[in-house]
């Protein structure tokens, strides 16, 4: 407010300045217009000078007169002519002066009046008697005599002219000077003005200057606070992401034991029991997962993945996926289709249908009774049909409690349910709508509701989406002949596919076994590269899984031989598989030839989405699938326990630290847990060596060993879910050739130790059949 009136009293101000300023300069115009009809006149004067015109009428009349004289006092014959001549022009500068305008000046003095009327009369009686040819000599005389009387007074006028010039000009010239000081006082009081305006105009602009460092200081105060709530805001959702991907982690394992446990015999009570757990961790694995997207939001991480999506398959599985839950509140929920839709849209399917589950379910939620439906229609204008794009529209309606304008006001705020006692009567976070509008946003769309309290509510979705061509079937791989190992006897074909597996790692040959045994597959394996060509052409098989990283020749190497062989075999079907996740191991791969790339360690669902991608039902498992070729050991609890071993000591979070309980409980859901033991066996004792070639070469310093040593124990670590050996196993091939003696001995114990601890781990939990030996490095 003060800096508004400031700005006001310093307009005010300049704007008097400008006026006086104006004013002065008004004045200063009118006198030099006066001055200017000042130096005119003057110049008028100069030009038609009454002082001449005097001085040439004397000149004149003393002219005639001495004509005169001689005429009257010479004794030769008087020349009248000349007399004539002379009395002519006298009188010709007599008219001068009696006639001329700039003569009134001289016309107001009393010589004037003295000397111009006597001199007409003197003049016309001269007149008369010059006139006659032979004139009278005393008239002449007498006319001499008067001439000679009217010399003063002639002279007097002549004097008085140049009185009245020099009063005239002095009176201009005082005139010019007064207006001169006018001027030069209008000019100092305009150049105080001037110098008053800049100064002030400098303390007004040093005042700005001085306002805007301050705004600029406040502005950069107020950026850096906004920076420093944005970083907790962003160190927040990244806690927030880091906790919950560290629950979901053990959230995953809890529901892959919980898979297992519901495989085995259980009672009735027992089977609730297990139905109860799954149904709590399933609704707070979903919590997590809210907290996860919103996490991912704010952090700006959360994108969309357009990909080719039957649409009518998409609607038919929430609709599935719905009904039993709006059944259950003895809702009747209806999926009804408009228009036609499009076959396939390019569209993010996940995302879409966690918007129109959260829409459908909270629907459900919020409907004591009544019907649920899902409306679905399409735009079909023609400028949309111009660009092969659609607009799908998506409605949930219902019947239920219905909201008012306040509550509709912040539907789709953070944490927000309209009010608490909505969120105590039916439980949830606040987040579904808020991620399902901005996933709706974020692929060009939008959410809006209408409600009425009492009468329902109905969500409207709306999404542009791409329609594109249904892809290429994912037909099985065009082999010209079977090969005849694959022929069971009676010419009949062998179920399943035939997959060749290049591992070098026994474990990991163990692991993929049991993988693709449970899902009916047929298995070959190999051992490096080399082995890998000569089976493919010797025996082309479905699909080869290669491990990037093998001795004799790699994978990459190996898929460039068949590739430029030029033979059927060049066309085989290769799926990288490696420990390394990075970019640039997926960019290696798939330029060296491969068709796709996993990364260790690859779960038993990717596997069979990729083989089913590739080779629709060929790849569906079979119904009595082959059971895991792995040895199934003795259960532990069976063995005669000779030696028993001290018992060992964990501290809380060793479980979290050395095992992925996720991952161990995908892979004993994949392989059965009897299963995981003989991998889990076979890793810790060492059967590949491994283990026992890395400490060999940390121990004697051989770093060029290291690599291929500490990857293999990766690949094979992580795939068995044993993180914290795989973290260091990974750290010792990424920097151990670089280590000093003092470094490859302290990372030789660590490993040692996490070895020891991970095996203790599985030991007690019964994953393994083998006790550790606590002091005895293994395989020295």
């Amino acid at each position: 407010m003060r800096i508004n009136v400031n700005h006001h009293r310093h307009l005010l101000w300049v704007a008097l300045v400008s006026v006086s300023m104006a004013l002065a300069m008004a004045v200063m115009l009118v006198l030099q217009l006066t001055q200017r009809q000042s130096i005119r006149q003057s110049s008028q004067v100069g030009n038609d000078s009454i002082t001449a015109m005097a001085f040439q009428y004397e000149r004149e009349f003393l002219r005639f007169r001495q004509a005169l004289r001689g005429v009257v006092q010479e004794r030769t014959p008087p020349d009248l002519d000349d007399v004539r001549l002379r009395l002519d022009i006298f009188v010709s500068r007599l008219g001068l002066l009696r006639d001329n305008p700039s003569i009134t000046l001289l016309q107001e003095r009393p010589e004037y009046a003295e000397v111009i009327p006597g001199m007409e009369q003197l003049v016309a009686r001269t007149d008369q008697v010059l006139s006659r040819d032979a004139p009278d000599a005393q008239a002449m005389a007498d006319l001499l005599v008067e001439f000679n009387a009217a010399g003063p007074a002639v002279q007097a006028l002549s004097m008085a002219a140049n009185s009245q010039v020099s009063l005239l000009l002095e009176r201009q010239g005082s005139t010019l000077l007064r207006q001169n000081d006018q001027i030069i006082w209008l000019t100092l009081a305009q150049l105080i003005g001037l110098l008053v305006a800049s100064g002030s105009l400098v303390v007004r602009h040093r005042k700005q200057e001085q306002l805007r460092l301050e705004w600029q200081r406040l502005n950069a105060n107020l950026v850096a606070a906004n920076l420093q709530a944005e970083n907790a805001n962003r160190g927040k959702s990244q806690f927030l992401a880091n906790m919950s991907h560290e629950l979901r982690t053990p959230f995953n394992g809890m529901l892959g034991m919980l898979g297992l446990l519901e495989g085995t015999t259980l009672n009735a009570e027992q089977a609730d029991y297990v139905n109860t757990v799954r149904g709590s961790a399933s609704h707070l694995l979903a919590l997590l997962n809210d907290i996860l997207d919103v996490s991912a939001l704010d952090v700006g991480k959360m994108a969309v993945n357009p990909i080719p999506v039957q649409l009518p398959s998409l609607l038919r599985d929430v609709d599935a996926l719905m009904q039993p839950l709006a059944k259950e509140k003895k809702l009747d929920f209806s999926l009804v289709l408009h228009t036609e839709l499009p076959a396939w849209v390019e569209a993010d399917g996940t995302r879409i249908k966690q918007i129109l589950l959260n829409l459908v379910s909270n629907a459900i939620k919020f409907s004591p009774q009544g019907a649920i439906a899902l409306d679905v229609e399409c735009d079909f204008a023609p400028a949309a049909r111009a660009t092969d794009t659609v607009v799908l529209r998506l409605r949930v309606s219902d019947q239920g409690i219905g909201m008012d304008a306040a509550t509709i006001g912040c539907l789709f705020q953070r944490f927000s349910q309209g009010d608490a006692s909505i969120s105590r009567r039916f439980g949830g976070t606040g987040l579904g709508l808020e991620i399902s509008r901005n996933l709706a946003r974020l692929m060009g769309g939008d959410i809006t509701v209408q409600s009425q309290p009492g009468q329902g509510s109905q969500f409207s979705l709306e999404l542009p989406l791409a329609c594109v061509p249904a892809p290429p079937p994912m037909l099985p791989h065009v082999v010209e002949a079977v090969p005849l190992d694959h022929r069971i006897p009676g010419g009949e074909t062998a179920p399943g596919l035939d997959i060749l597996v290049a591992e070098d790692h026994p474990v990991n040959r163990k692991y993929m076994q049991a993988l693709l045994s449970r899902l009916g597959h047929r298995i070959r394996f190999v051992e490096d590269g080399l082995q890998a060509v000569a089976e493919v052409r010797r025996a082309m098989p479905d699909l080869v899984f290669m491990d990037v990283h093998m001795p004799v020749m790699d994978g990459l190497q190996a898929t460039q031989s068949l590739r430029a062989g030029g033979d059927q075999a060049a066309q085989v079907y290769i799926v990288a598989l490696t420990a390394d996740a990075f970019a640039e191991s997926r960019e290696r791969a798939l330029a060296a030839g491969m068709d796709a790339f996993l990364s260790k360690p690859v779960r038993i669902d990717q596997i069979e989405t990729l083989l089913q991608q590739r080779f629709g039902a060929r790849a569906t498992p079979r119904r009595d699938p082959v059971a895991p070729a792995v040895e199934v050991p003795v259960p532990a609890a069976a063995q005669p326990l000779a030696t028993k071993p001290p018992r060992r000591r964990f501290r809380a979070g060793d479980v979290a630290h050395h095992l992925d309980m996720a991952m161990l409980g995908e892979i004993c859901v994949a392989v059965s847990l009897d299963g995981y033991r003989s991998l889990v066996d076979g890793f810790f004792s060492d059967e590949s060596g491994t283990f026992a070639t890395l400490l060999s070469a940390l121990e004697r310093g051989e770093l060029a060993a290291l690599h291929a040593s500490a990857h293999a124990l990766k690949g094979a670590a992580a795939s068995l879910g044993l993180h914290a050996l795989a973290d260091l196993a990974a750290q010792t091939e990424q920097v151990g050739a670089q280590w000093s003696a003092e470094e490859c001995a302290a990372n030789r114990q660590q490993l040692m130790g996490l070895h020891l601890t991970a095996h203790a781990l599985c030991h007690r939990m019964g994953l393994t059949t083998q006790a550790p030996v606590d002091g005895v490095a293994i395989g020295r």
